[in-house]
């Protein structure tokens, strides 16, 4: 019995320091229409409280308390505890109200967008023609948590080459998990999120040969077919982005996706099909690029070795894949920067798996937003993929899986 007085005494000394204040914002709450039933819930838990804390203090207090049930008064006790809780909560003060709802509703997606999934804009053709530029993806963040990675995976990951902030522990986190910039507070963007085929697993031998002008790539020492590779030319088109025509307004910085800037994009191309036919991308004849030398579309064509400085990025290993690490590479192989370049991906990286395509909208904004503003009729005609709308990646078996 001692231990239910004390648990009694605990919130009843609670309960009533706040006693006060809860009668007065709740009477205050009477001439407001719209707090009407807020108002009757807590006139209504006031009453029942006062009732609990006074019949509990008689039985605790007096030999006759004996009569009552231990089990009766530990649920007096509970009551009386949920009570002044819901009191706490309505009678909070409405901007207190907003902050905690806010926090949690950032926690919450915070904890959703690493950890059970995360939807991805796709900034780069290097995963053509199965990922187009402008595809909204749903990621599968839950993909490796009981399995690993296999061959043939559309892997999502942080960018392997990205130089973190570490001045400070904060900027650090901010970035992996955050990512969004906030100039003013010398917060930066975090790492590109890329798309890659899962080529070799830890403990893979890998390797890149070119035989007979072509590339190829040998698993295990066995040459592959690889049917997702992209087999059509790219086309080099002048494309735009962004708004603001400088980098700086008075001592502010203008944020890198608000910018405008001119660039050279290359973009998966049918040969067969004319300019407004294509079957990824809406291809404006004024923006094409022509070659200096015959004026003929400027084309890249597939399984051509790619040089740079010299180097032939297609030619390596042959590469045992160490532990914890994995062998990734774009399915449009002369539009993609992956471990040709950069070696093994680190699993730590690693955010999960390409699931299907939500939506899907051929620009290179990072808001679809932006493209609507621009180009406020031809969006709805030429740059919305309505076919593409929560279409399904097909599968690849690689190698012996």
């Amino acid at each position: 019995m001692k231990n239910l007085l004390h648990s009694f005494e605990k919130i009843s000394d609670k309960y009533f320091a706040q006693r006060e204040r809860y009668q007065k914002i709740i009477d205050g709450l009477s001439t407001k229409r719209s707090m009407r039933g807020v108002y009757q819930r807590g006139s209504l838990l006031l009453q029942e409280s006062d009732q609990l804390a006074s019949d509990l203090k008689t039985a605790l207090n007096s030999p006759a308390g004996t009569a009552t049930s231990e089990g009766a008064l530990k649920e007096k006790i509970y009551k009386l505890k949920k009570y002044t809780k819901e009191l706490h909560e309505l009678t909070k003060p409405l901007w207190r109200q907003w902050i905690e709802a806010v926090v949690v509703a950032l926690g919450l997606a915070l904890v959703l967008r690493n950890f059970v999934f995360g939807l991805y804009h796709v900034p780069t053709g290097s995963a053509e023609p199965n990922i187009l530029v402008g595809d909204r993806l749903w990621g599968n963040k839950m993909a490796y948590f009981f399995a690993p990675v296999k061959r043939g995976d559309l892997v999502i990951f942080d960018n392997p080459t990205f130089d973190y902030d570490r001045s400070s522990s904060f900027h650090y986190l901010w970035q992996r998990y955050i990512g969004f910039p906030i100039p003013l507070l010398g917060l930066g963007t975090g790492p590109d999120n890329w798309v890659k085929r899962a080529i070799a697993v830890p403990g893979d031998t890998i390797e890149g040969r070119v035989e007979y002008g072509k590339t190829v790539v040998y698993l295990n020492g066995k040459k592959l077919d690889e049917p997702y590779v992209n087999n059509l030319p790219l086309i080099t088109l002048r494309k735009s982005r962004g708004f603001i025509p400088f980098e700086h307004f008075g001592p502010f910085a203008v944020p890198s996706f608000l910018r405008y800037e001119e660039l050279m994009r290359r973009y998966t191309y049918d040969p067969s099909k004319p300019y407004d036919k294509q079957p990824y991308y809406y291809v404006d004849e004024d923006a094409v690029v022509h070659r200096m030398d015959n004026d003929q579309p400027d084309l890249t064509y597939p399984y051509t070795p790619s040089y740079d400085h010299h180097v032939c990025h297609d030619v390596y290993g042959p590469y045992i894949v160490p532990p914890g690490k994995y062998w990734v590479m774009g399915d449009s192989r002369k539009n993609s920067t992956d471990s040709r370049w950069w070696l093994f991906l680190d699993e730590k990286l690693v955010h999960g798996r390409a699931s299907f395509v939500i939506w899907s909208v051929d620009s290179e904004e990072s808001f679809w937003l932006f493209e609507l503003i621009k180009h406020p009729i031809d969006f709805w005609k030429k740059n919305v993929r309505w076919d593409r709308f929560f279409s399904k990646f097909k599968h690849f078996t690689i190698g012996d899986e």
